[in-house]
């Protein structure tokens, strides 16, 4: 009876021990990576504008301005009727610009005798695109009650490349830091290109 009872015991255990063995292994799901944030995009800078489409800057060519030109030119610098004496102009818009650009300002006066000479320098910050030269911006600069005075276009290239870009688009410019004088109706101008600090500028003068 004894060994009936162990041989039981013994195929009871050799039965567990089997199902043990054969019972699947249940799957484990592993956890999931954590998220790795997307690195972050800098900020795309916004294409400078054409002007000289919106310009018509290709009239440079003689020195003469097109309205919208000679419109940003005139609001750089206001009048006083009465005294005739200049001050800051602005805010003026810009084809291209989001908003409206304030000009900088500077008015000295030396007198000499009877020479009063009062010169007066506006600078307009002014981004923009022209045959693909980079235009950095505007300055006109003239003496109060003169017929003498100038506007320049500022670029950040070297006026040997602005020289060089221009004439391929059929400026007659001379050799820089020369000028070439225009006539017409009495009027004398003079155009060139000349080094402004790191960059060139494209001047016109008149008187």
């Amino acid at each position: 009876m004894k060994r009936i009872v162990i041989l039981l015991i013994a195929l009871a255990a050799l039965a567990a021990g089997v199902f043990l063995l054969l019972r699947p292994t249940p799957t484990r799901t592993p956890a999931p990576a954590p998220a790795v944030p997307a690195p972050k995009q800098s900020p795309t800078a916004p294409t400078p504008p054409d002007l000289g489409a919106a310009l018509a800057l290709d009239r440079l060519a003689d020195c003469s301005r097109s309205d919208a030109l000679a419109a940003i030119l005139e609001q750089m610098v206001r009048h006083d009727p009465t005294t005739f004496e200049s001050r800051r102009g602005g805010p003026i818009t810009v084809p291209g610009h989001d908003g409206p650009l304030i000009p900088t300002f500077e008015r000295t006066r030396e007198i000499d005798g009877n020479a009063d000479i009062r010169a007066v320098v506006a600078d307009l910050d002014l981004s923009g695109r022209w045959h693909g030269l980079a235009l950095t911006g505007l300055r006109r600069s003239f003496y109060e009650e003169s017929d003498v005075g100038a506007f320049q276009l500022r670029f950040a290239e070297p006026p040997e490349r602005v020289r060089e870009i221009l004439t391929g688009h059929g400026f007659r410019l001379p050799p820089v830091g020369q000028v070439r004088e225009i006539d017409e109706d009495g009027i004398t101008t003079s155009l060139g290109i000349e080094r402004d600090g790191d960059g060139a500028a494209l001047t016109c003068t008149t008187g």
